[in-house]
């Protein structure tokens, strides 16, 4: 008996390994996709539709744009666009120098938009907003 539940546990750990190796493969794919990524700004997997956000009065609040992730390379710039529908929010948004994060100021107001540095990085977008406000970024 202990040797059928040594090689029914060796069976179990295989067949993990197995999951996990093909769990990890989309993720080496997309890496060979870096060179169509460098031609669209929002990435081969990133929508580029409008996310609903509200800002809060007196504080920071940080958003994080949780739907993909941007891989960018050496010079790569991401932009950022808000239109607020009530309030006029104070935005900073997430850009990378030296490959460590720096939070940019896009201002305050109704609208805007900005370009930010983004680098050989892979992460999120993330913007700050204080105000209280309603609004759409992307």
């Amino acid at each position: 008996m202990p040797i059928l539940s040594k090689t029914g546990a060796g069976v179990v750990t295989l067949a993990s390994v197995a999951a996990l190796s093909a769990a990890v493969a989309p993720a080496n794919a997309s890496q060979s996709t870096a060179t169509t990524e460098a031609s669209n700004p929002i990435g081969v997997q990133c929508s580029s539709s409008w996310k609903n956000a509200v800002g809060i009065p007196g504080r920071w609040t940080t958003i994080k744009d949780t739907t993909c992730s941007v891989s960018g390379y050496a010079g790569y710039k991401v932009g950022y666009e808000w239109v607020a529908e009530r309030g006029k929010p104070c935005i900073q948004v997430k850009g990378f120098a030296n490959n460590r994060v720096k939070w940019y100021d896009a201002g305050c107001g109704k609208s805007g938009s900005i370009k930010v540095p983004w680098g050989n990085t892979v992460a999120n977008k993330e913007i700050k907003v204080k105000g209280a406000s309603l609004f759409k970024w992307r």
